[in-house]
């Protein structure tokens, strides 16, 4: 009998009595490492939460929950500028898909990440001094150009900084942000802020921005691909126009035209009754910034039904409770005006269809036909970008084409809208730290490789008994919906000290240990150890250790797992039993030596008793390892 990892002899297969000594009381544990009766043994394996998996930037969510919940607060703040140099904006604006993948939504309700993730960044902001500005490496002397200063281009500079390398942004706009500053209302992303993060930015000291400079006008792509790496994060700014009768009527704007003038303090022409025309955030950003511009109403017609909508759970909600209405599965047929200006719209009940090519498109629902008044109109259908100066061979429709490391040619990259098509800043922000990985890699002659595949924790595997129920901590809303319509200050207030605290302390701490205890309470052979901390917390006497599984069946987070013994074949990992009891050396050699002598007397025994007569009554062994007595 034998098993990988472990060999017991042959002799030692035969059952006889009295053949291991009786250990003392001090060496008892010593003499006898149970460890070796062990068929599996438990093993600290920490897995990927699925918050951090679903974070566009990587970030190390369930980690820095531990730091607020620990009360270290920079701790946690540094953990987020590892991948993501903007917490006080995406606390703000992210649409966090860590909330959906949270498991504790399976157990109550989800975390509320994105608010605790807001606590750090105005934490980070308050501080005196920058915490990572004396931890950068000197510059290296090689400059990247980076073409957009929205999230994307902004990540990616910080992450090149981070790596030693120097940066020059061009932004076509008159101050830097890109769409955080053009495309998101004040009352969701106060300027302040804004301005906050990206002087922080710059302060770090090899990261320049040239504002009111336009690619292909006032920087060539011959230029571009002069310097030694080049990334593209030009972001969609451009509105797409609807195929309709009479939407070159006055009063007809995209409405990524409508929030950019806005945002950037530009008068703007609002009516008292408003029709957007979109079904994702920049409608819903546009229909309740229309209402605190002077419009009376506003109206969000989309092709999308009511559930499913694109627009970011709370924000729906807050849109609803300062008056937005909304018009789902209507499709925007024609455009009525008088003297040239917008009087109202014909609407259609429609369906979301697809035609020959894929595209989506209505499908009309005849006779259901309808004229609404309305003196604004603000199509938000999607975006695109002018990309006339590129190559022919680099962009299609609106979007530069790309390889799966979003290489264009050489070592130019691309990344953000201009990619991938209108998405979120966190998707940007995920693609500039990417993109700076990468051009790390080329500059440095290393090949681009494939994201690493990791292991990602479910509900189904934490011991949830240990979780209590414990609400979510919802964000507090700076007034009441009636006074938010006529006022542009910020809706969401952020989480207090004791709010945050309160809101990481719900972290289930999905497969990763959070140093319950629970494994070394509950182990009958004593063999968890705190004092080696081979995982940080943890370590298992595997000489002990019989592999009962307890400390695998009690672990509330799923950091432990049960591994089949035969599957440590490294010596390190694993040591070689020479007998049931002990190994042939150290402080079982005494005890070895002493068990040889006595299965030799054994075997010369038992090679007696099977040249006795039969019915003689004595007990017999059969090479099998049975006993018994026979007649």
């Amino acid at each position: 009998m034998s098993v990988r990892g472990t060999r017991i002899p042959p002799h030692l297969q035969l059952p006889i009595a009295g053949v291991t000594p009786p250990p003392t009381e001090k060496d008892g544990q010593r003499l006898f490492p149970t460890g070796n009766f062990r068929f599996y043994r438990p093993v600290y394996r920490d897995k990927t939460p699925p918050c951090n998996n679903a974070c566009p930037t990587g970030e190390q969510i369930q980690k820095y929950l531990d730091y607020v919940k620990h009360e270290r607060y920079l701790d946690g703040y540094l953990t987020i500028l590892n991948d993501n140099p903007m917490p006080s904006v995406t606390g703000r604006v992210c649409y966090h898909p860590c909330e959906t993948a949270c498991n504790r939504a399976a157990h109550d309700e989800p975390i509320g990440i994105r608010s605790v993730e807001r606590f750090l960044g105005d934490y980070g902001l308050a501080l005196p001094e920058d915490p990572i500005a004396g931890t950068l490496p000197p510059l290296n002397g090689t400059t990247v150009a980076i073409v957009g200063s929205g999230p994307a281009g902004l990540a990616c500079a910080y992450h090149l900084r981070r790596r030693g390398y120097s940066s020059v942004i061009f932004e076509v706009l008159e101050k830097p942000g890109g769409m955080l500053r053009a495309g998101i209302p004040h009352w969701h992303l106060p300027e302040e802020i804004l301005d906050a993060e990206v002087a922080k930015l710059v302060a770090l000291g090899g990261i320049e921005i040239r504002c009111g400079v336009r690619a292909g006008r006032d920087v060539s792509w011959d230029e571009l691909r002069s310097y030694p790496a080049a990334f593209l994060a030009l972001g969609q700014d451009v509105g797409r126009r609807l195929p309709v009768e009479g939407i070159e009527a006055r009063g007809v704007t995209g409405a990524l035209e409508f929030l950019r003038e806005a945002g950037l303090g530009r008068p703007v022409q609002v009516g008292r009754q408003v029709l957007v025309i979109g079904g994702g955030n920049t409608a819903s950003d546009a229909a309740r910034s229309a209402i605190r511009l002077g419009g009376g109403e506003a109206t969000i017609a989309s092709l999308e039904a009511e559930d499913e909508l694109l627009i970011v759970p709370e924000d729906l909600i807050q849109a609803r409770e300062e008056g937005v209405a909304f018009a789902p599965n209507t499709s925007l047929v024609k455009v009525l005006s008088e003297d040239g200006h917008v009087t109202g719209a014909v609407l259609c009940d429609a369906r979301l269809g697809k035609d020959a090519s894929g595209a989506v498109r209505p499908e009309l629902i005849p006779g259901t036909e309808r004229e609404v008044a309305c003196d604004t109109i603000l199509i938000a259908i999607g975006q695109i970008q002018q990309l006339e100066w590129l190559p022919d061979r680099l962009s299609d429709r609106g979007v530069i084409t790309a390889d799966e490391h979003g290489r264009v040619e050489g070592n130019i990259f691309v990344g953000g809208d201009v990619m991938r098509g209108p998405s979120m800043v966190v998707d940007a922000l995920g693609d500039g730290k990417r993109a700076a990985r990468d051009i790390d890699r080329v500059l440095t002659a290393e090949a681009l490789g494939p994201e690493p595949e990791v292991q990602v924790m479910s509900y189904q595997g934490l011991n949830a008994a240990y979780f209590r129920h414990a609400p979510r901590i919802e964000a507090p809303l700076t007034l009441a919906a009636e006074r938010r319509r006529s006022q542009q200050v910020e809706v969401t207030l952020a989480y207090s000290q004791e709010e945050a605290i309160a809101e990481a302390d719900r972290c289930m701490s999905c497969g990763v240990c959070n140093g319950c205890d629970n494994c070394y309470i509950v182990c009958p052979d004593v063999s968890v150890m705190r004092d080696t901390r081979e995982n940080g917390h943890y370590a298992i006497r595997t000489t002990y250790c019989k592999g009962c599984l307890v400390c695998v069946q009690e672990c509330p987070t799923g950091c432990l797992e049960k591994v089949p013994e035969m599957d440590f074949d490294d010596p390190a990992d694993v040591t070689r039993m020479e007998t049931a009891f002990a190994p042939y050396d150290g402080a079982h050699a005494e005890q070895s030596a002493f068990t040889n002598q006595l299965i030799e007397e054994t075997i010369a025994e038992y090679d007696a008793t099977r040249k006795a007569p039969a019915g003689n009554g004595k007990t017999t062994f059969t090479p099998n390892g049975d006993s018994g007595v026979r007649p």
